[in-house]
């Protein structure tokens, strides 16, 4: 006799075989015996009972449904998964059970399945917050993105505070690029919960992105308070720290990280980046190897490593794991970015299609979406289809700008400006002439700074050919020594000056020392060339300009993540952002004591070897073959232009702009 038949029999007034129900009355017993034995953690003790409980009665739906939270709790997923659906059929009324069973099928990638059962359970207890969480996890799962935030804070509306309908609305928040909305889901389920290193940890992540380094780095070190085994506080802190230019608090982050999460594959790919960083590159190289043998699946390792191969010169190898990244995961922007930047017109049409599909399908998450559109941009370009190539750049940059919009860090002209002549009026060769002789004089730097795509790449790779000069890349170091600059200098004395000296040598992989120079090409050390000669009396400075409208073209088609590129993705905000530069380094001109070349763009590319032998001559070196020929350097190469720096020295990109003489046609020429 089964659960319906005993229920008819009961409600009818009817006996019910003796048998039977002494059965079915042994049979919930021992299930609540064991919903004790597993809420106080024995769980062997649990299932022990809930198999006798099964035993007598095979259709109690509460043993079934006991056992597979028991299950799911301990990762058997195909397990819980199997019970809960047997649970389910057996008892069509318990709401409880269904939402149990969306959340399960959640896990599981069973999407439409949990969106069934948590519809049901809402149907059967409108008020239970768990059913409409559930809901909007499922909802997001198969991308219906405002449905399921409707459902989510349904959830919380019901339940003010619930930690996990926070947490997954934050998640959602942060997958649609609103991450202010994201920060403030985190937020809430931290002051619900402080203890909760996962709401911590995902704030942090959150404020990251949003350029709120310190306070991020807070919530990291809050969370591994709470929680000092929690691999995701480290992971997250190690990011923090590589954004903050401490490689070596990254390095240590990562590795506790993964040693609190053995194989931990994010972090080690991470860690692996971070070598990359610090010109580590076999260490590099060797770290996401070891994690491709364990983790072959993983699309962001083998483009990691793709970037790694790419940056010592090893192109054909780095795009085998770029093509290996989008095979595993057909919507990664970057990876196909690398991949046009390197079929540029011959990319073929298959490869083509899927690049326009993926950019334009509103399921592609938000980051790989804006990717797409920028390598789009760059085949529709090198195939002189000119018109779309400037509308798929402008779709890509126009997201780009809604996300900045978003987080509230939109680029402000007038703001900037301001910033500039304060720099300007603060930062005065009186200024400059009273904290001079008192930097690090034997630090041999050289700063090659100037408009990003002005050429810096390029005379980076050039003097980094020369045996006695180091490449560092773009470092981005000297912009985050001061709390409040340039304010701070005005109090600047000796041991300060010294103290943050240190600091920035610290950071970089190679120490500028022992006739080893070391450049640092992070392109807006421009508007900190007062700071740079305080620091470092005898740093050399190399500008780099580039025709205004070929400088600006190339930002346009450029994907800059960072928060300070903001102003890239506006061709009025790239043109008041090349007036504030050259207003900056006209200041310093007037300014510095340091010694400062200028180098055209047009010029290098034209008679590379003479303005090879112009730059060695300039840092003091005896001239080296290998400068006239950049392309065939070992050195790595840390920046975006990677793919054009490994060709020989072409002209094609000089007058590019007249491509485009209408949609640039509000900037100046000079």
């Amino acid at each position: 006799m089964n659960r319906k038949e005993r229920r008819r029999l009961m409600q009818q007034g009817e006996a019910v075989p003796t048998s039977d129900q002494k059965a079915f009355n042994v049979s919930k017993a021992r299930v609540r015996a064991a919903e004790k034995k597993a809420t106080n953690g024995d769980a062997d003790g649990a299932i022990a009972l809930l198999k006798e409980a099964l035993q007598l009665d095979p259709q109690n739906a509460r043993a079934h449904h006991v056992m597979a939270m028991i299950d799911f709790h301990a990762g058997r997923l195909d397990e819980a998964r199997d019970g809960i659906t047997q649970a389910a059929t057996y008892d069509n009324d318990d709401p409880e059970l269904h939402a149990n069973c969306a959340a399960i099928m959640n896990v599981c990638d069973r999407p439409m399945e949990a969106e069934a059962a948590a519809r049901h359970a809402i149907e059967l207890a409108p008020d239970m917050a768990e059913g409409y969480c559930n809901l909007g996890v499922a909802l997001e799962a198969q991308g219906k993105y405002p449905a399921a935030r409707d459902e989510l804070m349904a959830a919380i509306q019901r339940r003010p505070g619930y930690i996990e309908a926070l947490i997954s609305l934050g998640n959602l928040e942060y997958r649609l690029g609103d991450y202010v909305a994201s920060a403030e889901a985190f937020a809430e389920a931290v002051r619900a919960w402080p203890a909760n290193a996962m709401a911590r940890t995902n704030l942090a992540i959150v404020l990251r992105h949003l350029g709120e380094l310190e306070t991020a780095e807070q919530q990291c070190m809050e969370a591994i308070a709470h929680n000092q085994s929690y691999a995701e506080a480290h992971n997250a802190l190690g990011n923090i720290k590589l954004q903050l230019g401490d490689l070596p608090g990254a390095i240590r982050a990562f590795s506790d990280a993964i040693a609190r999460r053995a194989g931990y594959p994010e972090a080690k790919a991470n860690l692996a980046g971070s070598y990359f960083k610090a010109g580590e590159y076999q260490k590099s190289e060797d770290t996401y190897i070891d994690l491709l043998e364990s983790h072959d699946t993983f699309a962001e390792a083998a483009h990691g490593l793709g970037v790694v191969l790419l940056a010592q010169g090893k192109v054909d190898d780095a795009e085998k794991r770029f093509r290996r990244a989008v095979e595993l995961r057909p919507t990664f922007g970057e990876a196909w970015m690398n991949i046009a930047d390197a079929k540029r017109a011959d990319l073929d049409d298959a490869d083509f299609e899927i690049i326009q599909s993926k950019a334009n399908d509103s399921r592609t998450p938000i980051d790989d979406r804006i990717a797409l559109g920028f390598a789009l941009a760059t085949v529709e370009d090198a195939r002189g289809d000119y018109a779309a190539a400037w509308d798929a750049a402008q779709a890509a940059n126009t997201r780009r700008k809604d996300l900045d919009k978003k987080a509230d860090r939109d680029f402000d002209p007038a703001g900037f400006a301001t910033e500039i002549d304060h720099v300007i009026g603060t930062v005065t060769k009186d200024m400059l002439d009273g904290l001079a002789g008192q930097g690090d004089p034997e630090a041999n730097l050289i700063f090659v700074c100037g408009m990003p795509r002005s050429g810096t790449s390029l005379v980076e790779q050039m003097i980094a050919a020369h045996p006695s000069v180091h490449g560092a890349g773009e470092v981005d170091i000297l912009s985050g020594l001061l709390d409040a600059y340039p304010d701070d200098m005005l109090s600047f004395d000796a041991e300060k000056i010294r103290d943050l000296a240190d600091a920035y040598v610290r950071r970089l992989a190679t120490a500028p020392r022992d006739g080893l120079f070391v450049s640092d090409k992070t392109p807006i050390n421009v508007f900190f060339l007062g700071l740079a000669q305080v620091l470092f009396p005898n740093a050399k400075v190399i500008h780099c300009t580039r025709h205004p409208k070929d400088v600006a073209l190339s930002c346009y088609f450029q994907n800059f993540k960072s928060i300070g590129m903001n102003w890239s993705n506006n061709v009025s905000d790239i043109a008041a952002y090349m007036d504030a530069e050259r207003k900056m380094m006209a200041h310093w001109r007037d300014t510095l004591s340091l010694d400062v070349m200028s180098v055209d763009y047009q010029e290098m590319v034209n008679n590379p070897r003479d303005t090879g032998a112009k730059l060695i001559e300039f840092l003091g070196l005896p001239w080296d073959e290998a400068v006239a020929s950049p392309e065939t350097s070992t050195g790595a190469v840390l920046t975006a232009s990677n793919w054009q720096v490994r060709k020989p020295i072409y002209k094609s990109a000089v007058d590019r702009w007249k491509n485009y003489e209408t949609n640039l046609a509000e900037l100046s020429a000079g």
